[in-house]
């Protein structure tokens, strides 16, 4: 502590000693001073002069008017005016050099004390002060300017701003052009420069980064003389922002993935865009999700990723034992069930095995979070690689982890919607067949109107699609369609079979299918009212319909389309007591109940469907 001390003070306070080692004095400026200096003399010597021959010639008559009849001697009066003369002139010199004297004290007192200001402000001031002369040498520098070049014993006095004691580099560590450095825009431009940054690599010292503000030191006479500039270590403030930009970073990517998952997604879906998310946001430049294998060979195998690591992953082999190909960040963070980082590829032992073929890429940081599953085993890993060492500070890791955990979820949310989604197929498959089982029941004891049930669920569904319904409204309109009948098994299998017109009796059992129907289906939960469509679709707009005469919205949407699908079909098939009335019966009937007995959207849309050459219900309007 004492030789630093002593170093210190040794080439700190002769600079202030000594102001005109900064900045030198113009010859025109000091010969100005000079005249000045005698033009002063010169006034005072006049002055004396004629003070001197005023006093001579007036003491002189003085001496003759006092002599003239007076007994005084002469030679004695001459004395006694040289002892006046020469008090007098003493005093007044006393009183000018007192004046003088105290002036030029209160001068120096207060140069010394403004040097001493500036001496205190520069020792003590944060940030680096370094004041260059003209040929752009050192002639001052203070204690953190010390520090910061990494010299502490040796004098900076003297050394040039480029001196290769601490090599400049731009910020990202290429070089820099010199007409691009502090001095020499300040010597060319003659006016200040702000926040300059550049890099230097101090003699056993890291690479430090620092924003310069420089102005330059004029003459007199306008001249450069040289430049004074404050310099500041911005190291640790761009690495805290470079981290918050990256912890920003890998929240954006956070949100992007969040939005994604909110609707369901197949598990390759929900892992191809964890790793895009974590690309497109620039949290790496590469990354995949692997699946942990419990086999013997204990292996990690690639499931999605993304970025410009598809050949590197190729060839890539890592397992999650204590072998070499185990022992890698991925192996440890399964094992640990912990985020791991290799913070530097190129000198970590645990990632020999990849070195190569992750430098020939361009890698320099690597990090592996495990996503544990529902059984607090990791079940997947999630990887990632940068270009740049030390790439995840620890607040980027936490952030990264967070990211694993959210993946976890999404991922345990695809598999439940995976099962959810094999099980609604079974449901829906099942579901199907019962239908199809009971329309074979209902055409078993009706074969004359064997297809209808199908054939007016394929127009209804026609006419939903026409008229936009959702794809719940639709589907409830479809297995409605489909079960529409399934009343007409409680009645007698010779009336639906009967080939000639009904009586009025026989044509009221016919219609209590309706209501027959409805109580078969009422107590299965389809999740829809596809039991109270049914009991509807014979209901009419002007209330008369049945069986229980509803008038306009109190007839479901679904039911009138149901209505207006099972009279067109009705009308296109054969029956056993008449031919198909054809197209133009069809056309006519709806029309005419329009708006009265039908709805009026859903016969426009039947027309529509009826009537275009690609509707696959062509062949049946032309029957």
């Amino acid at each position: 502590m004492d030789n630093k001390h002593d170093a210190d003070s040794e080439y700190a306070h002769p600079m202030f000693d000594e102001p005109s080692s900064v900045l030198p004095v113009a010859p025109s400026f000091e010969r100005k001073v000079r005249r000045a200096a005698w033009w002063s003399a010169l006034k005072a010597a006049a002055l004396y002069a004629a003070f001197g021959i005023a006093w001579i010639v007036l003491g002189d008559r003085l001496l003759v008017w006092l002599g003239d009849g007076s007994s005084l001697d002469v030679r004695y009066m001459e004395l006694l005016k040289g002892i006046a003369f020469v008090l007098l002139t003493a005093g007044v010199l006393l009183l000018a050099l007192h004046r003088a004297l105290l002036r030029w004290h209160r001068f120096e007192i207060k140069a010394r004390a403004s040097a001493e200001l500036m001496r205190t402000v520069a020792m003590t001031v944060p940030d680096a002060l370094v004041v260059l002369d003209a040929d752009g040498r050192i002639r001052f520098a203070n204690a953190r300017a010390r520090a910061l070049l990494g010299i502490t014993r040796s004098p900076l006095i003297g050394n040039t701003f480029d001196a290769p004691e601490w090599a400049i580099t731009n910020a990202e560590g290429g070089a820099m052009d010199a007409a691009e450095l502090p001095f020499a825009r300040v010597r060319q431009e003659r006016q200040p420069v702000l926040d300059i940054v550049h890099a230097i690599h101090p003699p056993g010292a890291a690479r430090k980064l620092l924003s310069i503000n420089a102005a330059p030191l004029l003459s007199a006479e306008g001249e450069f003389a040289g430049m004074v500039a404050g310099i500041r270590d911005i190291t640790q403030l761009r690495q805290e922002q470079v981290i918050d930009e990256r912890s920003r970073a890998v929240l954006r990517a956070l949100a992007d993935f969040d939005a994604f998952v909110l609707e369901p997604r197949s598990l390759h879906e929900t892992l191809a865009c964890a790793c895009r998310s974590l690309i497109d946001r620039g949290v790496c430049v590469m990354a995949w999700v692997g699946v942990v294998k419990a086999d013997s060979a204990r292996s990690v195998v690639p499931l999605a990723s993304a970025g410009d690591g598809r050949t590197y992953l190729d060839t890539l082999r890592v397992t999650w034992d204590e072998s070499a190909t185990g022992i890698g960040p991925v192996g440890q963070a399964v094992r640990s069930r912990k985020l791991v980082v290799a913070d530097d590829i190129a000198n970590d032992p645990s990632f020999a095995h990849w070195r190569q073929m992750a430098l020939e890429r361009g890698y320099s940081c690597v990090f592996a979070a495990p996503v544990i599953g529902h059984a607090d085993v990791p079940d997947l890993v999630l990887c990632g690689y940068h270009r740049e060492p030390n790439a995840y500070a620890d607040q980027v890791q936490e952030l990264l982890a967070e990211f694993s955990q959210r993946l976890a979820r999404a991922a345990a949310l695809s598999h439940q919607q995976a099962e959810h989604e094999v099980g609604r197929q079974r449901l829906s498959a099942a579901l199907h067949g019962t239908i199809n089982a009971l329309q074979r029941m209902v055409e078993a004891r009706d074969p004359y109107t064997f297809g209808h049930e199908e054939r007016v669920a394929r127009l209804a569904v026609a006419i939903a699609d026409a008229l936009g319904f959702p794809p719940a409204q639709r589907q409830a309109l479809d297995i409605a369609a489909q079960l529409h009948d399934i009343g007409k098994m409680s009645v007698p299998a010779e009336i639906l079979s009967k080939p000639s017109r009904l009586t009025a009796a026989e044509y009221e059992l016919i219609k209590s299918h309706v209501d027959a129907g409805y109580r078969i289906l009422e107590h299965i939960d389809f999740g829809m009212p596809v039991a109270e469509i049914v009991r509807q679709h014979h209901e009419r707009l002007d209330g008369s319909g049945y069986p229980n005469g509803l008038h306009g919205e109190h007839v479901r949407l679904e039911a009138r389309v149901l209505a207006v699908a099972d009279v067109a079909e009705s009308m296109l098939s054969h029956r056993p007591y008449r031919a198909t009335l054809g197209l133009a019966a069809v056309r006519e009937e709806l029309l005419a109940g329009s708006g009265v007995r039908y709805d009026a959207d859903a016969v426009a849309a039947c027309l529509r469907v009826l009537m275009s050459a690609e509707s696959p219900f062509a062949a049946v309007a032309t029957h």
